[in-house]
């Protein structure tokens, strides 16, 4: 009966969040709505029920962008209601050991992947702009779903047989803390940055103001941070992985 109230009560909690997040609003972000007409050379032979004429292009906003329509909005209250779900009764050992080894998996494999692989095969076959521009979108996704891998590990670590030691904290609550502070600061303020650099350096002679400088210097320093921490976290990872490696001998 317990666990029956439990999986109803998150049941009850995800549909809302997805509900209120996509009935109205199918993205989650604001919808524009483009219309084109299609335009002939006069010289061609067109019915005269088609016109020749071409429309501008016009756009209309439904609704602004709003907190709760956001993913990581969304995904917090998930989190939340697992957290809320864990406190009511005990999660059965099984299933916590299966969600803990499967969010384990998927963050380190994830870290492994994107940073040796990933990373370095895209930024040598892709025009460096090309590469910068759709980092800056898979980031956001990268960051956000490490974060939860981690948070879900924390969750179920305490109804595993396992000693909560000192270095379980750290190497969970460091890696956590570099996953949140790559994700909420220094990958949007790095990818703003960049962006403005690719504007001046498109721009004839753009390069040669001052601005850019500053960029390039901004840049440079936000991405050494967001590779150390990043670094941190992956340190965090094999570091626990070794005391979850214990549960196996």
């Amino acid at each position: 009966m317990m666990i029956m109230m439990r999986a109803g009560f998150l049941f009850t909690v995800v549909s809302c969040i997805l509900w209120r997040g996509s009935a109205f609003h199918p993205t989650g972000n604001a919808v524009t709505l483009r219309k084109h007409t299609v335009s002939f050379p006069s010289s061609s032979r067109v019915p005269r029920l088609f016109s020749t004429t071409r429309t501008t292009t016009t756009t209309e906003e439904w609704t602004p962008k709003r907190i709760h329509n956001t993913n990581w909005f969304r995904s917090s209250a998930i989190l939340l209601a697992l957290v809320g779900v864990g406190n009511v009764a005990p999660i059965p050992a099984r299933p916590s050991a299966l969600i803990h080894i499967l969010s384990f998996g998927t963050w380190f494999g994830t870290v492994f992947y994107t940073t040796f692989i990933l990373g370095l095969t895209m930024f040598k076959h892709l025009p460096r702009q090309t590469f910068g521009k759709l980092q800056s979108k898979l980031f956001p996704k990268y960051f956000s779903l490490c974060s939860i891998a981690i948070i879900l590990q924390i969750i179920t670590l305490r109804f595993l047989p396992l000693e909560v030691t000192n270095l379980v904290k750290g190497s969970l609550g460091g890696a956590l803390f570099m996953t949140l502070f790559n994700q909420f600061y220094l990958e949007p303020v790095s990818t703003k940055v960049m962006l403005e650099r690719y504007d001046l350096e498109n721009a004839e002679g753009g390069q040669d103001t001052e601005r850019y400088k500053q960029l390039k210097s901004s840049f440079g320093k936000l991405h050494g941070m967001s590779s150390l921490s990043n670094l941190i976290a992956l340190i965090g990872a094999v570091v626990y992985g070794y005391v979850l490696s214990s549960l196996l001998l």
